[in-house]
């Protein structure tokens, strides 16, 4: 597009022929040699090419600036609200997420015998996102919070692959009572033979060693009016679930069928819940504040990087401010 454009702007150029003689003039006076000779026409066609020059160095510029890569730092109330607020550069904004609180005093009783007084404290999770075209993927970094990134298309990936689920099926609460504890109660009946029709169903050329595997219990109305604990077996990752990221850095791949939501990455800010549970008066606007370093990877191979300072008010909103990395 823009070589065309350059083509139909070069062709349009008309010489100004008092621009050409003075030019003309002025190269004539300043050469070591004078040459007389000199045709107007090869000065035009000097100036003509200067200025064609300089017109493809100003396009070119134009067509690199417009080629930057470029991204809108966004953020989520949480998974099931559409509450969306852009975060632009150098601006101050209250999240739809992430107010912090402080609830009902309690008290316990530490390892040594002393009565330790705290306060119950909450915060209202949310995500951070971006947005920009041609973005294969986020990685985010914070220096005093915890992230956490769930990548939602490899796990129904891998559930349809079978590899997060063994199996799932019922039996008689009366068979798994609350006496012994459901999970000693089944694994004994396990070792005992009970469900060899689930291991040979659900468990052929696999290890039948419950420890190998994550077990989880629950009931629906339904079940409990029949008696029956629903029984679900896991694997179990040795490092946890690979769709589960938590950390200090996280990355997130794009997907084109989540959009922006495919890149969001929740954060918590574990060091100011710790503060604000300590039993002494607490001012909200004084808790530390994090900065996250987001860089944007896009599909041409370039990176972006701004950094996302996030601090609360004394009402204990999470304010953010967005600052240019590059």
């Amino acid at each position: 597009m823009f070589r065309k454009q350059y083509k139909e702007d070069f062709d349009s150029i008309t010489p100004n022929d008092e621009f050409i003689n003075n030019l003309s003039k002025k190269l004539v006076d300043s050469s070591p040699v004078n040459r007389p000779g000199i045709r107007k026409q090869l000065v035009a066609g000097v100036v003509i090419a200067a200025v064609a020059v300089c017109f493809l160095m100003g396009g070119s510029m134009i067509s690199q600036y417009l080629n930057a890569p470029s991204f809108t730092l966004v953020a989520y109330a949480d998974d099931n609200s559409k509450a969306k607020v852009s975060i632009d550069e150098n601006i101050q904004v209250k999240l739809p997420f992430g107010k912090i609180s402080r609830g009902k005093k309690h008290c316990y009783i530490d390892e040594t015998g002393k009565t330790v007084h705290g306060y119950d404290s909450g915060f209202e999770h949310g995500n951070i996102s971006v947005e920009g075209k041609n973005i294969s993927s986020v990685t985010y970094n914070c220096e005093k919070g915890e992230l956490y990134y769930h990548d939602s298309v490899m796990e129904k990936q891998m559930e349809k692959d079978g590899k997060i689920k063994v199996c799932e099926f019922t039996a008689p609460v009366a068979m798994v009572t609350y006496k012994e504890g459901e999970a000693n109660s089944f694994e004994r009946l396990w070792n005992e033979g009970y469900f060899d029709n689930i291991k040979n169903e659900y468990f052929k050329n696999k290890s039948t060693n419950l420890s190998d595997y994550r077990v989880q219990f629950g009931q629906t109305g339904e079940q409990m009016k029949k008696g029956l604990w629903r029984i679900e077996i896991y694997y179990k990752f040795k490092n946890g679930y690979p769709f589960i990221q938590r950390g200090k850095e996280v990355t997130a791949t794009y997907f084109e069928e989540r959009g922006s939501r495919s890149l969001e990455a929740g954060w918590s800010p574990w060091y100011a819940l710790d503060m604000v549970s300590e039993y002494k008066p607490i001012n909200f606007a004084d808790l530390p504040s994090d900065t996250i370093t987001v860089t944007v990877h896009f599909t041409n191979g370039k990176t972006a990087t701004r950094q996302l300072n996030l601090s609360f008010d004394r009402y204990g909103n999470l304010i953010a401010e967005c600052r240019d990395n590059q």
